[in-house]
This record gives structure tokens, sequence and C-alpha cells, in this order.
């Protein structure tokens, strides 16, 4: 089964929300691992017209430099948009 946290129909877009620690390389690993996995099987058990994805990274209380975000973003751009909640 698979829930996001919500979906946006006029979009057909399903929307993830990430909080994850992304304060040293294996924590980014890590999240960026579980977020590809966590996408492949949303696309793969949501309707076929849901065939966007939309992931929120909570980053509220960390200090990320620019690079861990756009690390974050360049690997996940081709699946999905990527967004961070400051």
């Amino acid at each position: 089964m698979f829930t996001p946290e919500f979906i946006n129909h006029e979009k057909n877009e399903y929307v993830l929300v990430a909080n994850h620690s992304l304060e040293n390389q294996e924590a980014i690993n890590l999240s960026l691992q579980f977020n590809k996995a966590r996408i492949a099987f949303g696309n793969a058990h949501l309707p076929e017209h849901i065939s966007s994805c939309r992931i929120i990274y909570d980053i509220r209380g960390q200090s990320l430099p620019a690079a861990t975000i756009a690390q974050v973003s360049k690997t996940l751009e081709s699946l999905c948009i990527v967004e961070f909640k400051r």
C-alpha cells in the first residue's frame, strides 16, 4: 500500500514530505535512496493519471550549505519537483 501526504487532482500530482536530517553525507545518501525508492513505488501503485510527484523537504532547524540543497535537487529532479521548507 502507498499513501502520499496528499494528491492534487487538478495538477495530477502527488505530494510527499521528507523530514530528514541532511547534515552529513551519510544522511543525505540515505534520504536520497529512500526517496528514490518511495517515488518509484508510488509511481507503480498510483493511478496512471496521477503522473507527477512533488517532494517537500522540511529542513527547518537545519543549517545546510547551498551545495547540499543542490545535490538533493539534482539527484531527484528527473523524478519529481523538489521543494525545501525552511
